[in-house]
């Protein structure tokens, strides 16, 4: 306790000084060799304030850092489970939706083919009946442009998927990389060159580039809303 008030009385000190050599240096006029004397002599007080002051703070500022970096050091800690669970759910999550969503073209094709079907049936029923071959043919092929797009079902939830790409270039077979790339030497040469391969295959939908392998993968994103 006595060491605190000791600590608090020579901050006050320190802070009264700084006060009164602020007023002291806003008020010198310096006109002549006696004040430039004066105002030299106080420059020389202001640098040992300042030392002064910096070496008082200099402890509690190596406490307070400690302090600071052991504090981040339990962030980081506590959010490994965190930053390791997302892209654990998000994988799971990523792989059941792409299931879902062809399981939901299936429906979706199964019931256009069987629209297309029912058509041509109608159409098969019309030439029974001796109807105009080319009015048939005609009647059959606007059934089956009119067939409605059936509609998909959607996962429900505030976590959306956007469809990206990994690129790996493949170990031996560099000699398959197209001319307009730049031929990999070092590592960050094939980071560079996959990068540009994963933008294009993000324009092209995945299109198959010689020498690399893309994957198709799809970015986690939660809506806060």
């Amino acid at each position: 306790m006595l060491e605190l008030k000791s600590e608090n009385s020579i901050e006050r000190s320190l802070d009264d000084r700084a006060n009164i050599i602020l007023q002291t240096c806003e008020n010198l006029v310096v006109g002549d060799q006696a004040s430039y004397t004066v105002a030299d002599t106080m420059m020389g007080e202001l640098k040992a304030l300042s030392n002064g002051i910096t070496e008082f703070w200099c402890n509690t500022k190596k406490s307070s850092y400690d302090t600071w970096q052991g504090i981040i050091e339990k962030e980081k800690s506590m959010l490994k489970g965190c930053i390791k669970g997302k892209p654990i759910l998000a994988g799971k999550m990523s792989r059941y939706k792409i299931a879902f969503d062809l399981a939901e073209q299936k429906k979706r094709d199964a019931l256009q083919l069987e629209a297309k079907n029912e058509a041509r049936l109608k159409a098969f029923e019309l030439a029974e009946q001796g109807v105009d071959p080319v009015a048939v043919e005609a009647v059959m092929e606007m059934a089956e442009e009119a067939v409605p797009m059936a509609p998909m079902a959607e996962l429900r939830g505030k976590t959306s998927f956007k469809p990206s790409y990994e690129v790996r270039m493949i170990p031996g077979e560099e000699w398959r990389i197209p001319k307009d790339l730049l031929w990999p030497s070092t590592p960050a040469q094939i980071k560079a060159i996959e990068a540009k391969v994963k933008a294009q295959a993000k324009f092209t939908g995945g299109k198959p580039v010689d020498g690399f392998e893309i994957i198709p993968v799809q970015t986690a994103r939660r809506r806060t809303i």
